[in-house]
């Protein structure tokens, strides 16, 4: 370690921040978990579809955009864990295991922890909440509709064996408040 290299998080703040990554399908409650996670712990969050939009003012929601703007948000997180934050990220289904592994490797070679937490819900509850999200006009018709929750549900990858589980078909305000007490008990060091 140089003299320009900043100390390990863990030496500011007593403990490794920690990524807590948000899977589920479309519609499963990612958002409303991430907004909780920010209000109730103070975590950073780090929207992908935030970051795309940002790089790409005319997306056209290629697969090059979603791994560009997937950089973007590991360069964030890698940024808010050495200024000691932890960080909860958004606008992802962390469908693709890969996604997941990324954000580990970099974990471990920043020193920082890595989460996954899984809200689990049916495609068809998902389905119902993306149509309803689009009536209301909560998301972009063109980035989300009940059609893409059967197209993520197809690709959607096992989670990893130590993610947190969460039942996604609960009303919103029980679904946050486990969510939050997960991950506050990881915060803690206590198991989750």
């Amino acid at each position: 370690m140089n003299d320009d290299d900043p100390p390990a998080p863990e030496a500011r703040t007593g403990a490794p921040p920690l990524a807590v990554a948000l899977v589920g399908l479309p519609g499963a409650g990612k958002s409303t978990v991430a907004r909780a996670l920010v209000a109730e712990l103070g975590l950073r969050r780090v929207c992908r579809d935030e970051v795309r939009a940002a790089m790409f003012p005319q997306c056209e929601y290629s697969f090059i955009e979603k791994r560009a703007a997937y950089r973007g948000v590991l360069l964030a997180i890698e940024i808010n864990a050495l200024l000691g934050a932890s960080s909860v990220i958004d606008g992802m289904t962390f469908s693709r295991r890969e996604d997941y592994e990324r954000l580990r490797e970099l974990a471990h070679r920043q020193r920082f922890s890595a989460m996954a937490l899984v809200l689990e819900c049916t495609p068809a509850l998902a389905r119902r909440r993306v149509a309803d999200d689009v009536l209301r006009r909560a998301h972009p018709a063109r980035d989300r509709s009940p059609e893409l929750v059967d197209a993520v549900a197809a690709r959607f990858d096992a989670p990893p064996a130590d993610a947190v589980r969460i039942d996604a078909s609960l009303p919103a305000d029980a679904m946050c408040r486990r969510a939050v007490d997960a991950v506050r008990a990881r915060l803690s060091g206590a198991p989750a």
